[in-house]
């Protein structure tokens, strides 16, 4: 089955180990296979820059040019045509000479920002880095869901930025040992309105996975219960005006201004949100689940908002998921991602891993940074 939306030509130059590469792809699901350190996550990463953010390594920009030996390329770029129906239309995403320090993103040659480029690319990707999630800090968890709810809401990303500068700036006062409250207030008055945005939309963004998750029958990957911890999401999922919301936080702040000075931070509010995930039909936490059941877990959120997000074709990037999973598993993870309809490209060391495709995906071989069918 061919992608409604899909990459077509892809192009990398001096990008990790490549120092130049032409891919075609038919819109088909992609199959990356060979050993490792061949270059197959480096390509998943290249791709995952097409999208608002730095990739699924969040790498810095400066490391991400080819070097060789001592010897490091001055730019890299990654240049990709994506189909739409009839309509066509170019990324470019970089680094120039003359501004090393900083990310070019173009759309059909015009500068963008992030939020148009996530109006235009909705992608999201699993890799071995984030199998520990659910044993792992809130933290995690919180990027996990925001790179969720950015795909729904294009400016989700902006909100956090502004939150945590604004938040930072408190920091700094608070630091400081500050007590007047006039330096407080339109900070606070800020916080308050970013961080309804944010609770607001990833409450939006947990209630669209619960509604996907429970409309699906049992199969391979168990059904996940999952729950916002948080102050401002639970009072928004328990009803309250968001309005009304905003002023309870802002006092909230003022309220905890003495205990936040002993603390020298900012102590409550949206960047202390957790996601808490259980296994429905155990009723265990994912953290108590075993290694397997987690990665089935993870796997099951993934497709739920690959489904939730269908309208917007969204591009899965899957880094070496199938090893992890037995036979029957890895063909009902096959078959639920053609049925999504969507572009996969998905990497493993062996090829025989995705027999179940069956002739339905193109597969490449990667070696050393060069790429065969």
């Amino acid at each position: 089955m061919t992608a409604r939306h899909y990459i077509s030509h892809l192009r990398l130059t001096d990008f990790r180990n490549y120092s130049a590469l032409d891919l075609e792809l038919s819109g088909a699901p992609v199959v990356l296979f060979g050993p490792n350190g061949a270059g197959k996550t480096n390509l998943l990463e290249a791709i995952s820059l097409l999208s608002p953010g730095r990739g699924l390594r969040r790498s810095k920009l400066e490391v991400l040019a080819r070097k060789d030996g001592e010897t490091q390329a001055l730019a890299w770029g990654v240049n990709a045509q994506l189909l739409s129906g009839d309509d066509d239309y170019k990324l470019a995403i970089g680094q120039l000479p003359e501004t090393p320090g900083r990310r070019v993103v173009r759309l059909d040659g015009k500068s963008v920002s992030a939020a148009d480029l996530a109006a235009h690319v909705t992608m999201f990707w699993l890799t071995p880095d984030q199998d520990p999630l659910f044993r792992g800090p809130a933290s995690d968890r919180r990027k996990f869901l925001d790179r969720f709810t950015l795909m729904q809401s294009p400016d989700h990303g902006g909100h956090i930025v502004a939150y945590e500068k604004l938040r930072s700036e408190r920091n700094r006062l608070l630091g400081e040992g500050i007590e007047d409250y006039i330096w407080y207030e339109a900070l606070e008055t800020d916080m308050a309105d970013f961080s309804t945005r944010i609770a607001y939309a990833r409450a939006e963004t947990v209630n669209r996975l619960m509604d996907e998750i429970d409309r699906r029958d049992e199969g391979a990957f168990p059904k996940a219960r999952i729950a916002l911890e948080g102050e401002m999401e639970e009072q928004i999922q328990s009803g309250i005006d968001p309005d009304a919301v905003r002023v309870g936080q802002r006092a909230m702040w003022a309220d905890t201004r003495r205990a936040d000075l002993r603390a020298g931070r900012t102590l409550r509010g949206v960047h202390r949100s957790d996601l808490k995930v259980t296994h429905r039909e155990k009723d265990m936490p994912a953290e108590h689940c075993s290694t397997g059941e987690q990665k089935a877990l993870l796997i099951g959120l993934m497709l739920a908002q690959a489904r939730a997000q269908a309208d917007k074709n969204p591009f899965l990037l899957l880094d070496e998921v199938a090893a992890h999973l037995d036979e029957h598993r890895r063909a009902a993870l096959i078959e639920e991602l053609i049925e999504l309809g969507t572009q996969v490209i998905m990497t493993g060391t062996d090829a025989s891993l995705f027999e179940a495709f069956d002739g339905r995906a193109e597969l490449f071989e990667v070696r050393d940074g060069a790429i065969t069918a």
